[in-house]
């Protein structure tokens, strides 16, 4: 007899189980989950000593050239300089100190990187996905014949070609993935007509928008012949098309006009002056009123904390400023291009022809049974009926 302690323990193993195969299973990217971002102790400690896309990479240069600087002078102030000489040190700690009150840093980062990082995040929800037009085109554009299977395929190729001409331009990766449109021809992204005609187009400014022609061609000529008879249809996959190129245009704009350098520059140039007048200003020069500068600390750890923050805050909107570099922190719009091309082959063709029926018409009873024992897995729902779990676990 089961008890409900004996259930809820059931029933954890059980969830266990189906989260491992989720995780382990081949459908999952490993580089999709963020390994750091975990509530319990263990994940947050591993998150804080992780090299790769931490704040220690990237300032860890400046750290060091500070901490040496820092030493040099408290040497030659302790055993370089006279009486005289270090006088006129205290009074230039004291104008220096003075322009430290007198400068904002946090006030000046705080804007900076929220500008940079709406615009990040922005830029990343404008890259378009093909999933939507993909749909549209499965739905309104209906036979097995050969002719239709390419005119769908063809037109949603159509679509990643623009994208990934467009990615060749602005990201690095991409273009090392993609040297020549040698290569997208060998990919399978472009054809080798697609590729003559493209050739022979004098650039202008930046073709990335050319197979757009191309599609609303292919659109066209399926509507005269016939392949295409729901007007609502073509007007709907026109309009996912149209979004899709606005998406693609408005990435090739984000790439096109930057944040304006000034904004950078006096960020800057704030963030590092603080920080070489805290190379004087911060140094120990004896007992004073001022309590907290009794203690002769020879490392200035809250300095140096001041300058991870800092330093770390300006280097991380110098990163995401453009996130279609090779950084740790920029897009992988390589694995993007791979899962698109991906997706749309298992959408036109295998899923397409091999989708399975919504009931099971053998055994209508049983498949009945499994939806109702599937939806006790909900949590909660086990304890609600001792007697159906106890069942569903002797299944």
């Amino acid at each position: 007899m089961y008890t409900i302690k004996t259930l809820r323990q059931h029933y954890v193993l059980l969830r266990r189980s189906c989260v491992d195969n989720m995780t382990t299973g081949a459908s999952i990217y490993p580089d999709e989950m963020d390994k750091g971002a975990t509530s319990n102790h263990m994940g947050i400690g591993r998150m804080l000593i992780m090299w790769r896309r931490s704040v220690y990479k990237v300032v860890y240069q400046e750290l060091i050239v500070f901490l040496l600087l820092f030493g040099i002078l408290s040497v030659v102030y302790r055993s370089v300089l006279n009486d005289v000489q270090k006088k006129y040190f205290e009074q230039s700690k004291v104008f220096f100190q003075s322009y430290i009150d007198h400068l904002s840093v946090p006030f000046l980062l705080g804007f900076y990187v929220t500008t940079v990082a709406g615009r990040w995040w922005q830029q990343y929800l404008t890259i378009p996905w093909p999933d939507r037009l993909m749909l549209a085109i499965q739905i309104y554009i209906t036979g097995d014949q050969e002719l239709i299977r390419e005119l769908r395929q063809g037109l949603v190729r159509r679509s990643l070609l623009m994208l990934v001409l467009l990615l060749r331009s602005i990201s690095p990766a991409v273009r090392r993935r993609y040297p020549t449109l040698k290569s997208l021809v060998l990919d399978g992204v472009m054809t080798r007509k697609e590729k003559q005609s493209f050739e022979s187009i004098v650039p202008v400014v930046n073709l990335f928008w050319v197979p757009a022609t191309w599609f609303a061609t292919a659109l066209q000529d399926a509507v005269s012949d016939g392949m295409l008879t729901n007007e609502y249809g073509t007007k709907l996959i026109m309009e996912e098309f149209l979004e899709f190129r606005a998406n693609c245009g408005a990435l090739w704009s984000y790439n096109w006009v930057s944040i304006p350098m000034i904004y950078t520059q006096v960020c800057t140039l704030s963030t590092y002056s603080y920080f070489i007048a805290c190379l004087v200003a911060r140094q120990y020069t004896g007992p004073s009123h001022q309590s907290l500068q009794d203690i002769d600390i020879v490392l200035p750890i809250g300095t140096v904390m001041e300058l991870v923050c800092y330093v770390g805050l300006l280097k991380v909107a110098e990163q995401i400023k453009n996130p279609f570099g090779d950084s740790d922190e920029d897009f992988d719009l390589n694995f993007l291009i791979t899962r698109h091309l991906r997706t749309v082959h298992l959408g036109l063709d295998d899923l397409d022809v091999n989708c399975p029926p919504l009931t099971d018409a053998s055994s209508g009873q049983a498949a009945s049974n499994e939806a109702g024992d599937s939806l006790q897995l909900m949590p909660g729902q086990l304890l609600q009926n001792e007697r159906h779990a106890s069942e569903l676990i002797k299944y």
